[in-house]
């Protein structure tokens, strides 16, 4: 009986020691990671991220770092699968770390940046929304805020003062009272 007891108690011990070690691991492969991402190796610090977050699921920095990592891969206005692929993989990425943490506030950005790099202006606009009611001191968010209403509205400008036969270096406020309306 004593024997089993002390058995189990050792069992136990190494399963202990087993899941402290992988922790270690996991941030061993972070650190690889950093080093990687620092020195604009992305697709090898993905890698590095990816094994952290198998080795400890519940590590949000490592997470986060794998979110950037395929965010820095993604090239604004090419539109290919593979860039595709790569914002996708940021936000799916960033949205597990909001599972964990519904006002990570580096997550919440980056889903909105990514949004607004991809001049998807409602869905970065809600993002944008998500963080200043987080964030209320945050004045990206709110520069970026101003910047996409401005975005939505200057085509409309152009497409009236083009209709009304101006040009666009003829200077001043559209006259047609209607059309300004």
């Amino acid at each position: 009986m004593m024997r089993k007891v002390t058995l189990l108690l050792a069992v136990a011990a190494l399963a202990l020691l087993g899941a402290g070690c992988q922790k270690l691991q996991s941030r061993d492969q972070l650190n690889k990671g950093v080093t990687a991402f620092k020195n604009a190796q992305y697709p090898e610090a993905v890698e590095h991220f990816k094994t952290a977050v198998e080795l400890d699921p519940n590590f949000p920095t490592a997470r986060l770092y794998l979110a950037t990592a395929y965010m820095q891969q993604y090239i604004p206005g090419a539109d290919s699968p593979e860039n595709n692929k790569m914002s996708q993989a940021a936000y799916d990425q960033f949205q597990k770390v909001l599972e964990a943490d519904a006002k990570n506030t580096v997550a919440i950005a980056s889903i909105a940046s990514l949004y607004l790099n991809q001049k998807k202006w409602d869905e970065a606009q809600q993002w944008y929304e998500k963080l200043t009611a987080v964030d209320p001191q945050n004045k990206e968010a709110f520069y970026s805020l101003g910047f996409i209403a401005w975005s939505k509205w200057y085509p409309a400008l152009g497409t009236a003062r083009a209709n009304l036969g101006m040009k666009q270096e003829d200077p001043g406020p559209l006259k047609d009272k209607k059309v300004k309306e």
